[in-house]
């Protein structure tokens, strides 16, 4: 039997081979236009629509607790051109490869020795010369460098000019064109953001905010002073530069721990040891040491001499709530300009509270700007703010100010539901402005039965894409394993939005302190679970009714089905059988009809008690004359646990 080559997916993406693989067959093709390569069969990606696959996910991120719900999606202008770069270096540095000699002594090419060097130390390595060679020779390299490049041109000046303002050496400034193309709203999958891809974490260290309308991590020149200090004191704390940047990348603890693991300080020698540092730091480096080399010498690699013109740009003040929509036509900007320039701001527009903002502005349109003479009230329509609460949804908002859930997320430029937090401030119209319309059917809450002990009370809490079980349980003050108890629910399973929560609070519990939305007994429509008033309570809002059928000869579910207009499926599901179950006539089962065809049906038998798990037993929680009828109830199950809904050997965030 022939040899056979195991082609492996790796974490980048791209397919791996074994050492003695042809490396020409190493390299994935580009995935098609909306797709991701999950694996490969006899060397065939097998392509997943990306977008699909997101909803799918619900946009969790890979290895999200129930804890975290909600996590940023990877936005980088140059997705494409990274996945080129990311094919090649699993061609050029194959994963699993035994470590080999890093340091060269002198350029092995002619040309690479008339290369004017960058500010930043270079010793030659295999590294950087594979990546110079990839950069000049390979169309796919070239088109990655020659687009970083034409947008450097934008920035360069600005970020040249900080970064000598902190005594460093200017070509660190090749340090954003590898983290994110010189793209000030560039977020990755990991939580890092903006031209310099700071951590949350970090960029709190270093004076970077933020919040629901803005964020400092993605204003160019907040986060290039920040990253200048960050950088200076790496390169302070491991006295060179390589060291720093590999610090800058996987982390200065994770750096300092491989040092001492290895006990050596000398970056090229952690890079060829095992167990050394990652392998997407060891790339980091020569990278941007390559990128450096080819910024100095576009003419050697075919390139234009410059990129982009530098942007001209001036400061002003705006009013709270200024779109930059209504902004750019009223001075004569691109829309797209102007928000890249002010990156920091998230939605499209400047916070609506808490006084005017600052901008920057195209010098070129500043004498527009001044003929405003300070008067923005003709740019956009008047508005209101809103202060949404923990339990909040959009929708419920938005009938509540009489427009859409459509123009609501407009107005605020919400990308996703689960950004809605607690205590976020949202524009609404203004109260003259609000449509009341009519008044919705209060919310269904089909909940376990709940003993109610003296001196506490009964609320309902509406699940939305913004909670995690964790602020849930922080904001009632109550433990999580309490809140599943109550609710018969899964301690280890995410919560669904739309899910309603019953939680026994305290009598003086006071929600508007707690930031928290809660229905109550009486302004919601409290029902005990899989019983026939919750089966008939959403019905209702489907204009529905549950009604008996007395089976005929000769009937089939089928031909029942299709004289009450349901589907063959949907009759089966809601009688627990299969499709071809047979039954006999004078048996009466359960139909969905319209309130206005009743005619032919009976009184629905009653539903079968499920076996609840609250302090109040199945047979309390039955009407008496459901009781009467049921001579067996079925024995309650004890509840899930966080012990006893582990998996063994899976870890857990608690």
């Amino acid at each position: 039997m022939g040899a056979v080559t195991l082609a492996l997916l790796s974490p980048s993406g791209v397919l791996a081979a074994g050492p003695d693989a042809d490396a020409s067959a190493v390299e994935a093709p580009a995935p098609p236009k909306g797709k991701m390569q999950i694996g490969a069969s006899w060397d065939q990606p097998v392509w997943a629509d990306t977008r699909a696959r997101e909803r799918v996910r619900g946009d969790r991120p890979e290895g999200a607790s129930i804890h975290v719900a909600y996590a940023a999606p990877d936005r980088r202008w140059d997705r494409e051109l990274r996945a080129s770069l990311e094919a090649f270096e699993a061609t050029a540095f194959p994963e699993g490869q035994a470590p080999r000699k890093t340091i060269v002594d002198e350029p092995p090419e002619a040309w690479m020795r008339q290369l004017e060097l960058p500010d930043i130390p270079v010793r030659w390595n295999t590294q950087t010369v594979e990546y110079l060679r990839y950069f000049k020779d390979d169309p796919k390299g070239k088109r990655i460098i020659a687009a970083w490049l034409d947008r450097m041109g934008r920035y360069e000046a600005r970020l040249r000019a900080i970064l000598a303002e902190a005594g460093l050496p200017e070509d660190l400034v090749y340090v954003a064109m590898v983290e994110s193309g010189f793209k000030p709203s560039a977020s990755s999958a990991v939580g890092a953001a903006g031209m310099w891809q700071f951590m949350e974490q970090t960029g709190r260290v270093y004076g970077l905010g933020g919040d629901y309308w803005k964020d400092d991590r993605l204003d160019f020149e907040r986060s290039s002073y920040a990253a200048a200090a960050y950088l200076s004191d790496l390169e302070a704390r491991f006295g060179t530069w390589e060291l720093a940047l590999a610090a800058y990348n996987a982390g200065y603890g994770l750096v300092v721990q491989t040092i001492r693991r290895n006990n050596t300080n000398n970056f090229w020698a952690l890079a060829e040891v095992e167990n050394g540092l990652p392998r997407q730091t060891m790339n980091y480096v020569p990278k941007i040491l390559a990128a450096a080399i080819v910024g100095h010498n576009r003419e050697a690699f075919g390139l234009p001499p410059a990129g982009q013109p530098a942007l001209e740009l001036m400061e002003v003040e705006v009013p709270p709530g200024t779109r930059f929509e209504d902004l750019a036509k009223a001075i004569g900007s691109d829309e797209d300009l102007l928000e890249e320039i002010n990156g920091a701001y998230l939605r499209g527009r400047v916070p609506p509270e808490g006084g005017p903002s600052r901008i920057r502005i195209p010098r070129s349109a500043h004498a527009a700007f001044q003929k405003l003479g300070g008067d923005f009230s003709g740019l956009s329509q008047p508005f209101a703010t809103y202060t949404a609460r923990l339990g909040d949804d959009l929708k419920s908002i938005a009938a509540a100010h009489g427009i859409t859930e459509k123009q609501l997320r407009k107005l605020n430029g919400i990308h996703d539901s689960g950004e809605i937090v607690g205590g976020v401030v949202l524009v609404v119209p203004t109260a003259d402005s609000v449509d009341a319309g009519e008044s919705p059917l209060p919310p269904i809450v089909a909940v376990p039965p709940l003993k109610v002990p003296a001196g506490k009370r009964l609320v309902f809490f509406r699940v939305t894409r913004s909670t995690a079980s964790n602020a849930i349980a922080a904001s009632f003050d109550v433990g999580w394993g309490e809140i599943v108890a109550w609710n018969d629910l899964d301690p280890q399973a995410r919560l669904v939005d739309g899910q309603m929560l019953q939680v026994l609070v305290d009598e003086g519990f006071d929600a508007a302190a707690a930031g928290v939305k809660v229905l109550t007994p009486q302004t919601a429509r409290h029902v005990i679970r899989g019983t026939a008033e919750h089966l008939e309570a959403v019905l209702e809002e489907r204009e529905l009714l549950r009604r008996g059928y007395t089976v005929k000869k000769g009937d089939s579910l089928e031909r029942i089905a299709k004289k009450f207009g349901l589907s063959h499926g949907s009759l089966a599901r809601i009688n627990g059988v299969n499709r071809n179950h047979r039954y006999k006539a004078g048996d009466v089962i359960v139909v969905y009809v319209d309130k206005k065809h009743k005619k032919a049906t009976t009184t629905a038998p009653k539903p079968k008690p499920t076996t609840l798990t609250t302090e109040l037993d199945v047979a309390q929680s039955l009407a008496p004359q459901d009781r009467e009828h049921d001579t067996e109830l079925p024995k309650a199950r004890p509840p899930s646990t966080p012990k006893t809904s582990r998996v063994p050997g899976r870890k857990y965030d608690d």
